[in-house]
């Protein structure tokens, strides 16, 4: 199995193919992980997580992408792959698959939580087969050992905001609410790396956030304020149908 940590920062990987590639930050570094179909998973602190399979046919347009989330906090931006076949995260007693979008998950091992950000659509089912489906922007679902995936909730803002920020880049000084800039890897392909099928002024919740790299999504300095885009997420424009 190949591995790889951060220690005390932050830093951004590439990934053409991969098969239990096990990756790990400590409680002062995020890593972001930018796949060859657009895709894009950013780890949060204290996490640990194994690409258990990364495969990706660029004529066809389509693959799998399996991830196993030992623990911690990890953002999931679907690409060309989720297009057509669930991202999967599996994540102690649940696994998530996300279509063309944003999820959030969440795991200390005994308990999981989903939050699903904008896209398609979030389907979360325990090991025994009980699932929630959630296509709603801005809500999630929690499951623990012997709990099926709770009904679907609005996730308060505040606790939006939370996670969202542990996820950023911080800069060393000046405005804290912005991300470092993130440099293309070595081998990266140019422009998009984020695909999610929104277009934007059709009033889907999210259509602005298809734009190069990794979006800031919540501003640092004032969780009771969410940022313009988050706002977005949370009811700007037509929701699209609770399922």
């Amino acid at each position: 199995m190949k591995t790889g940590s951060v220690r005390g920062a932050s830093t951004t990987m590439y990934v053409d193919g991969a098969t239990n590639q096990r990756l790990a930050t400590d409680a002062n570094s995020t890593m972001h992980v930018l796949f060859s179909d657009q895709s894009a998973v950013t780890l949060g602190p204290n996490s640990e997580l194994v690409i258990a399979k990364y495969e990706f046919n660029a004529k066809a347009k389509d693959g799998q992408i399996l991830i196993d989330l030992t623990k911690g906090l990890l953002r999931v931006v679907g690409g060309l792959i989720s297009k057509k076949t669930e991202t999967v995260v599996r994540a102690g007693t649940a696994t998530i698959g996300i279509r063309g979008g944003i999820t959030m998950v969440e795991t200390n091992g005994p308990n999981t939580s989903g939050t699903f950000l904008f896209g398609q659509g979030m389907r979360v089912t325990d090991n025994i087969g009980n699932t929630e489906t959630i296509t709603r922007a801005g809500f999630g679902t929690s499951l623990g050992t012997n709990q099926p995936p709770s009904s679907p909730r609005r996730v308060p803002v505040s606790d939006l905001n939370n996670m969202l920020n542990r996820l950023e880049t911080r800069p060393t000084g000046g405005n804290q609410g912005d991300l470092n800039p993130l440099p293309a890897p070595a081998g990266a392909p140019a422009g998009q790396l984020i695909s999610t099928g929104n277009i934007p002024g059709t009033g889907n919740p999210g259509s602005t956030l298809a734009n190069d790299r990794l979006k800031t999504l919540a501003d640092a300095d004032n969780s009771r304020n969410p940022s313009p885009t988050l706002q977005v997420l949370l009811g700007t424009g037509k929701p699209q149908a609770q399922s």
